[in-house]
């Protein structure tokens, strides 16, 4: 896997890593969801900004003319043909970490963007990343399709220090220099619920697996009394 969070924003833009984060909603064989990433947005006294898959725009808030963008992967690949495999694979890698799911934070005249194990600070002005970090230290285990599933943290700012709270830990984080502070285990009773599978969904599946409830028997609409009333 490619390096994480580059200290040098030519070297960020050159390998396009600045955020690396498999998207839960993954399909098949680890195509991306076919659903696009949602949209954020900032109003500051500096102008609107939205960012969507990675894509950083500030517009002018009064004409809504766009005036710059910041592409934070790069350039989006074209895709391969369907008979290249590896590339195929690096190309789906790629549309997976633009679709994670992502927070923007407007903080005085900088901008704070997470999109799943990336953070960076990024000047409002002329949308320069100042700071950065990779939040990927603690790795939970995958679910079955190989992905984690990391929604977008709940957050709180303090002076210069953001707290965020992950799927299964809390971590301070300073903005100014992306310098993890500390990090730690949230306790059992804040870390996700588990997920029932479909057939977990069903309470007690009484009598059978059609729809209806199909008590007592085998047909849809539920058959009630396991036959016919009043028999033949």
């Amino acid at each position: 896997m490619k390096q994480l969070l580059t200290l040098s924003v030519v070297l960020l833009l050159a390998t396009g890593t600045l955020f690396a984060q498999p998207n839960p909603g993954a399909g098949p064989g680890g195509q991306p969801n076919a659903a696009p990433a949602p949209a954020l947005m900032a109003y500051t006294p500096n102008g609107l900004f939205a960012l969507r898959s990675g894509v950083l725009v500030k517009f002018n808030a009064a004409t809504l003319q766009q005036e710059q963008i910041f592409e934070l992967f790069g350039k989006v690949p074209t895709p391969p043909a369907a008979n290249d495999a590896a590339a195929r694979q690096v190309y789906f890698a790629d549309m997976q970490r633009r679709q994670a799911p992502a927070l923007l934070i407007p903080r005085e005249n900088d901008l704070l963007v997470i999109i799943g194990d990336g953070f960076a600070r990024i000047n409002q002005m002329t949308l320069a990343v100042e700071a950065n970090a990779d939040l990927a230290a603690a790795q939970p285990a995958p679910n079955a399709g190989g992905f984690r599933q990391e929604p977008a943290p709940g957050y709180v700012m303090h002076d210069n220090t953001l707290y965020l709270m992950r799927n299964r830990e809390i971590l301070a984080l300073s903005i100014t220099d992306g310098k993890i502070l500390s990090r730690t285990a949230l306790p059992q009773e804040l870390q996700p619920l588990p997920q029932a599978g479909n057939q977990g969904m069903r309470p007690n599946n009484p009598g059978g697996n059609n729809a209806g409830g199909n008590r007592g028997g085998n047909n849809a609409g539920g058959n009630r009394g396991g036959g016919n009333r009043g028999g033949n």
